[in-house]
C-alpha cells in the first residue's frame, strides 16, 4: 500500500466531497480512488468517510485523521522545498490561486515565455473569485485582494488600486453621464456578489466615505461576468480598477464620478512563510511584480497597457 498516495486521496476526497472530483484532480478513476481510501481505512482501522444524498463527508474518526494527514502532507511539501533549495533551477509544482478576471488578463499572456524560461516548472493555476485557504488547498503562491489578515504567510504588495466607476461608450451615448452621486438612480448598476453578498458601491462625500447599492437588473459573481456586461453595454459598474486598467486606457470603457473615487484594496502575492526562499515560489513571486509593475504606484486608465505577449 502507498500510504502517501492514500493520504492525498483521501485530503481530495474530503475537500471536493466527491469521488469523482478527487479522481479528476488527481488523474485517477473514481475507483482508483475508492480502492486508496479503502487501504486507507483498512490500515488505520477506522472508517473516514460516510456516503450521504450530497456525496461523501467525514466521519469523526475521519476529521482527526484529516487534521493529521494535512500536516503530513504539508511536512512532504516542506521536505519536497528543503531538496528545491539545493538546486539553481527553479523545479517541480507550482500551485497558484488566483482571481479569474486578473488571471485571464494578466497571467495568461505571459505564461508560455515564463515556461520557456524556466522549463523544469510545472504549473497548476487555479482560477477563482472566492478566497482561498493557501494551507488547506496546499497553494504555494495566491493573488489577494486586500491584505490577508493571517499570521501565517507573507503578504508582498504588487499594485495599488481604485474603485473605478466606468460604462461603455455605447450605454453612455443612449443613457447620458452621471454627474454626481445621486445620478446613479437614473441609471442601470450592474452588482457583483462576492461570497453570497452584494458589494455595495463606495464613493467620496466631503471627509467622509458613503456607499451606494448597486440596484438593477443584473447580478453578477465573478469579475470577468461584470467586465463583460459593462463592455456589452448593458449598464454601469464599479470595480478595482485594475480589473478595467486595459479597457479604460483603450477607451473600450470610460470612467465616471472621478472625482468621488475612493481607494480600493491593493493587490498583494501571498505565501507562506517558510517558502519565501523555495526556488520556484520565488521565480513566481518576481513574474508577479513584473506583470503588475506598472501598476505598483496605482493606475490610470491613459496608462494602464496589457502585459507583453
Amino acid at each position: 500500500m502507498d500510504k502517501l498516495a492514500a493520504l492525498i486521496a483521501f485530503a481530495e476526497v474530503a475537500k471536493t466531497g466527491s469521488f469523482t472530483r478527487a479522481g479528476n484532480a488527481l488523474a485517477l478513476g473514481p475507483s482508483a480512488v475508492t480502492k486508496k481510501i479503502a487501504a486507507l481505512e483498512q490500515w488505520l482501522g477506522i472508517r473516514v468517510l460516510q456516503r450521504n444524498t450530497h456525496g461523501v463527508a467525514l466521519t469523526d474518526d475521519g476529521q482527526l485523521c484529516l487534521d493529521i494527514a494535512q500536516k503530513v502532507l504539508q511536512s512532504v511539501d516542506e521536505l519536497e522545498q528543503a531538496v528545491a533549495l539545493r538546486r539553481a533551477q527553479p523545479a517541480g509544482q507550482v500551485r497558484i490561486g488566483m482571481p479569474y478576471a486578473m488571471g485571464q488578463l494578466y497571467l495568461a499572456p505571459m505564461l508560455s515565455e515564463f515556461l520557456s524560461k524556466n522549463p523544469e516548472l510545472v504549473l497548476d493555476v487555479q482560477y477563482s473569485d472566492e478566497v482561498p485557504d493557501i494551507l488547506e488547498q496546499r497553494l504555494d503562491v495566491v493573488v489577494h485582494i486586500g491584505e490577508p489578515r493571517d499570521s501565517r504567510v507573507i503578504a508582498k504588495p504588487l499594485a495599488k488600486s481604485r474603485r473605478v466607476t466606468c460604462a461603455s461608450p455605447a450605454y453612455l451615448n443612449a443613457h447620458g453621464v452621471p454627474r454626481a452621486v445621486g445620478d446613479l438612480q437614473q441609471h442601470e448598476r450592474i452588482a457583483l456578489l462576492i461570497n453570497g453578498r452584494v458589494r455595495p458601491w463606495t464613493f467620496k462625500q466631503g471627509q467622509s466615505v458613503i456607499a451606494v447599492p448597486p440596484q438593477g437588473k443584473l447580478t453578477v459573481n465573478s469579475g470577468v461576468a461584470l467586465r463583460q456586461a459593462a463592455l456589452a453595454g448593458v449598464g454601469l459598474i464599479q470595480c478595482n480598477s485594475i480589473l478595467v486598467a486595459p479597457d479604460l486606457a483603450s477607451g473600450a470603457l470610460l470612467p465616471v464620478l472621478d472625482d468621488c473615487s475612493v481607494e480600493s484594496e491593493g493587490l498583494y502575492a501571498v505565501f507562506l512563510e517558510n517558502r519565501r526562499m523555495v526556488p520556484r515560489v520565488r521565480v513566481t513571486v518576481d513574474l508577479l511584480e513584473k506583470i503588475f509593475l506598472p501598476y505598483r504606484h496605482g493606475t490610470s486608465g491613459a496608462a494602464a497597457v496589457l502585459p507583453r505577449q
